[in-house]
């Protein structure tokens, strides 16, 4: 381990000095590392000139996995870096851009009627973001999509949301109180890109059964802009419900989508540390609560009896 250590040194600073300064040993410690590596391995690693050293090919290939086998360690470290900068009394969460702005703030509310001296950080990520946050201890509650199982982390469903149409002020479609695929012939749909959720597969697949022709000049990966977008005027999108209501008082008209495009939610936590301190069972806890009260509000949004109060 420490030939390797001596070897990623010199390739990341460049020299052997440098490196023995990385690593806080000497240069002829440094060389005689590099040269031992060479004989266990059976290649050489570096031409040398004088004191120059320059990464032979099979270098270049050989610091490629171990690049790669450091990236573990890597994040290791920044854990450990984010747990000493977050004493105990701090509750750090990892969600999704759309639950962070909707959900989250109706949980805190609630959670600090309990436990108001617990400092709450929120990180904004994507899926695989929120994943690896839990899965290294730094984060102790994830919200995000159901997704197949992960080592090292556990998922809790935390509700189905069906996904709703969303159209700017004024648009033709507003009277109506359902809006059907084909209802959207020839409208610009802002579109997430397709890498970053397989749901929309789903949605182009239900415009293409139902033969309906959409334009998709404007593409975006997360839902909060995608109702921004449509806010400014540049076309229609299927989003998420729980921005909705934000939305909506900002003059947007969302309304249900036929055929149904759904997506299950879940809250994520390490599967390997034991039982959940009292804190994050509290704030999962607060989590359901405000999900159920946020859904309680898309509903009556959607119901054309209940107009939305500014």
């Amino acid at each position: 381990m420490r030939q390797i250590e001596a070897f990623r040194s010199v390739m990341l600073t460049g020299g052997v000095t440098t490196a023995a300064s990385m690593l806080n040993i000497s240069q002829p410690s440094v060389s005689r590392l590099i040269a031992d590596l060479e004989r266990d391995l059976g290649f050489e690693l570096f031409s040398r000139k004088g004191r120059r050293l320059t990464p032979t090919p099979r270098a270049q290939m050989f610091f490629e996995a171990v690049r790669r086998s450091f990236t573990g360690l890597d994040l290791l470290e920044q854990a450990a870096r984010r747990i000493r900068a977050h004493p105990v009394g701090t509750l750090r969460i990892a969600a999704l851009p759309a639950l962070a702005g909707s959900v989250i703030p109706r949980a805190i509310i609630d959670f600090q009627e309990t436990f108001p001296d617990i400092k709450i950080t929120i990180e904004c990520r994507d899926q695989r973001g929120i994943e690896d946050r839990v899965f290294l201890g730094q984060a102790d509650l994830g919200l995000g999509v159901w997704t197949s199982p992960k080592e090292g982390v556990g998922l809790s469903s935390l509700v189905h949301a069906e996904y709703l149409c969303v159209l700017p002020a004024g648009h033709r479609l507003g009277e109506r109180e359902i809006i059907q695929s084909t209802d959207l012939e020839g409208e610009s749909l802002i579109g997430p890109m397709h890498e970053t959720d397989a749901l929309w597969d789903a949605i182009d697949e239900t415009f293409r059964a139902d033969g309906v022709s959409v334009e998709r000049r404007v593409e975006t990966q997360m839902s909060f802009p995608a109702y921004c977008l449509v806010a400014s005027g540049l076309g229609v999108t299927i989003a998420e419900p729980f921005t909705a209501p934000l939305f909506a008082r900002l003059g947007l008209q969302v309304r249900r989508f036929r055929p149904t495009v759904s997506l299950r939610y879940a809250l994520i936590e390490p599967d390997h540390l034991g039982p959940s301190p009292q804190a994050v069972v509290a704030f999962r806890e607060a989590v359901h609560r405000a999900t159920e009260a946020l859904v309680a509000d898309v509903e009556r949004l959607l119901d054309p009896f209940h107009p939305v109060e500014n």
